[in-house]
């Protein structure tokens, strides 16, 4: 948005004067008289003149979109740029140890992901949401199977920690890529869905959520109750677009969401 103020007074035009004050670094913002001379335009807008060509370009330079968090830490806010780094943790049939195994993404200098991976991908991954479940992964297969009819295992299957809205990031794009199919293994909920709805988004029908046509087995388990009413209302959206009518079904009417930790009971 800075830089968006910035260009409409290179090319000479009307800003909002005062939301341009909210969004200038502390270092800008105490120099701001030398940086413009204001005038009144008109209701909420000003002509901002340049006084300090130099101090104004250092000034654009600092709106820019930094190449990595350090850089972005530098210009105030790490959190103007996404994190070089990204990891999901892993179970793998070739690994040694109960211990699960470490994917680890990177940025490389020419802006391109590099995937550090220590074992020979199966074609079918299983993402898993959260830690309680991921750790329980031989209950999560068991459950895959018995809800989509498969024979999912180790043998032909990788297991990840989605690790929530991480599984999205642009570092893993190619570790996903990888996988000819994808099973999400994620709450019944809103949030899950829309993790889902993104990686189908990106990546096709190969992602698919790990859900049963009917879910009367389950139904005792909607018990979460969403904090909002908008909640619900795009969980039975997301539920329908996708064609999961049984899901769709169930949030009608238990008006609930089911956390994946339910399931576990009930292996």
């Amino acid at each position: 948005m800075l830089k968006k103020y910035l260009q409409q007074i290179k090319d000479g035009k009307s800003v909002h004067y005062t939301k341009l004050l909210q969004l200038l670094p502390p270092g800008f913002y105490q120099r701001r008289s030398e940086l413009f001379k204001v005038k009144a335009t008109g209701a909420g807008k000003w002509l901002l003149t340049v006084l300090d060509e130099q101090l104004f370009e250092q000034l654009w330079q600092s709106a820019l979109a930094p190449a990595d968090r350090q850089t972005a830490s530098l210009q105030g806010n790490s959190h103007n740029s996404v994190t070089s780094y990204c990891y999901l943790l892993l179970y793998h049939n070739a690994l040694q140890s109960p211990r699960p195994d470490l994917v680890l993404a990177s940025n490389n200098p020419d802006g391109s992901a590099n995937i550090s991976q220590g074992y020979q991908p199966k074609n079918t991954l299983l993402l898993i949401e959260n830690e309680e479940n991921f750790f329980c992964y031989p209950k999560v297969l068991q459950l895959t199977n018995q809800m989509l009819a498969l024979s999912l295992n180790l043998d032909n299957c990788d297991v990840a920690l989605a690790a929530g809205s991480r599984i999205g990031s642009a570092l893993l794009t190619g570790w996903l890529a990888q996988y000819n199919q994808i099973y999400c293994a994620f709450d019944f909920d809103a949030a899950g869905l829309e993790v889902f709805d993104t990686l189908q988004k990106k990546y096709g029908d190969k992602v698919q959520f790990v859900v049963a046509p009917d879910l009367t087995p389950w139904l005792a388990g909607f018990k979460y109750q969403p904090k909002q009413k908008t909640q619900l209302e795009k969980a039975i959206t997301l539920a329908a677009k996708h064609r999961l009518f049984g899901l769709e079904a169930a949030f009608l009417q238990s008006k609930h969401f089911l956390e994946q930790e339910v399931l576990l009971a009930q292996i």
